[in-house]
């Protein structure tokens, strides 16, 4: 339980004038509810401070990938959720809080228009904001040497479309950058993964275990949606434990329409940190290095592949000096799996499923969820490497020290842990 804590809670101290500003991640999801979808949470950026460059450094190249961002959720189920409410409605069991509810699931009903994993204007916003953050911070490294960006995509219209939010708002910023972009099946060799069919087979054991092993707070749930609860349930025809699970559905997606939190608030808030925590287990089971799983997880060959990518295409950067940034944009297991195998702090921890119970999932992975590694040199030639996940700091579990290291130990550290030259 240590250990989980301290991947949840990180307590910086910066300087601040006179005064120290204690900025601390938060530990739970009480400070914004709608983090209890985990990777349907739209993206937050904490602000934390960072460990100052070594004296004669100077950034160079951005190694990135990003998960696309906010988008809509597999709702081919909606319509008979906005239908039960409706229904309720006309025979007046709806309360006050029930009849917002029924706006705003009719509301989502129709931004989701029936297209599935279709970014929201919320999700490009989200890339153009850590777009513009990255050039605000790197400036000078996009208006001096290579002007060359390398692009690519997963073939994923949602994908695409962040990839567009993000490279836009760099030209926007630098119109002299030089962005080349791309998609396509060989791409997603090293750009999208997922774990295999024994896997999630394997791992539904622990996940229904710890799913059923709480019952969610039907009462609650009735008393904030229906003017009395058998009235509910008469006009529905429905039980109010199934209402609660298929309004669950819209609640977790609602942030990404940016809704308000009107849905989140029919739950008791412990029903929603258990949901959390299963859908932090199943992701956690599932694509990262957990003791029961990780071994196969780790094997997949795209995930091997993503990190000779980013191998291969810093040491031409560092040789040829052609390329400013490379920025891949994919997906969520992906993105979990590479930052497990490479060992990133707070992803990459040999959990065991009942430690990963407690893993705080919502603070790895939202949407537009990202990990960059951006390279440092000195007037030798020396190259340092930093780590960042979703823009904070981070350090790498396999090796001493940091968050500052030599690439070529960091090449050595990537490669020990399974990828072959």
């Amino acid at each position: 339980m240590k250990r989980l804590l301290l991947i949840a809670l990180a307590l910086l101290t910066v300087a601040c004038g006179s005064q120290e500003q204690v900025v601390v991640l938060p530990d739970s999801i009480d400070g914004n509810l709608y983090r209890f979808g985990v990777n349907t949470n739209p993206y937050e950026f904490f602000d934390t401070p960072e460990t100052p460059v070594p004296a004669g450094y100077k950034p160079f190249y951005i190694s990135h990938y990003g998960r696309h961002g906010s988008r809509s959720n597999w709702g081919d189920d909606y319509g008979r959720t906005v239908e039960l409410y409706r229904k309720a409605h006309e025979a007046g069991a709806l309360s006050d809080e029930g009849e917002r509810a029924l706006r705003q699931v009719e509301a989502i009903y129709s931004l989701h228009d029936g297209m599935n994993g279709r970014l929201t204007p919320r999700g490009a916003l989200e890339h153009r904001q850590i777009a513009h953050r990255m050039h605000e911070k790197y400036k000078g490294m996009f208006r001096s040497g290579s002007r060359h960006v390398r692009a690519v995509s997963s073939t994923s219209p949602r994908c695409l479309v962040s990839m567009a939010a993000f490279t836009g708002e760099l030209m926007s910023l630098e119109p002299k950058l030089d962005i080349g972009w791309d998609t396509g099946e060989q791409f997603m060799k090293y750009l999208s993964s997922a774990d295999t069919d024994d896997i999630r087979q394997e791992a539904f054991k622990y996940i229904g275990e710890f799913a059923y092993s709480y019952t969610a707070d039907t009462v609650f749930f009735a008393q904030h949606v229906f003017t009395d609860a058998s009235a509910g349930r008469e006009a529905t025809g429905c039980s109010i434990a199934e209402l609660l699970n298929e309004t669950l559905g819209f609640a977790a997606i609602s942030g990404a329409f940016d809704q308000d939190q009107t849905l989140l608030g029919l739950f008791n808030v412990e029903d929603l940190k258990h949901y959390s925590r299963i859908l932090s287990l199943d992701l956690y089971l599932r694509q990262c290095n957990s003791v029961e799983f990780g071994h196969r997880r780790m094997a997949v060959p795209e995930v091997d592949a993503l990190v000779e990518d980013f191998i291969d295409k810093a040491d031409t950067a560092i040789r040829q000096g052609d390329c400013v940034a490379d920025l891949r944009f994919g997906h969520d297991y992906h993105l979990l799996a590479f930052c497990a195998r490479i060992g990133v702090k707070g992803i990459g921890e040999r959990l065991t499923h009942e430690e990963a119970e407690n893993w705080p999932g919502w603070l790895f992975t939202p949407f537009a969820g990202n990990f960059q590694m951006v390279f440092y040199k000195n007037r030798a030639g020396d190259v340092m490497v930093k780590c960042f996940i979703n823009e904070r700091e981070t350090s790498l579990l396999n090796l001493p020290g940091g968050p500052y290291y030599p690439w070529e130990e960091v090449k050595r550290v990537f490669r020990a842990n399974g990828c072959q030259d």
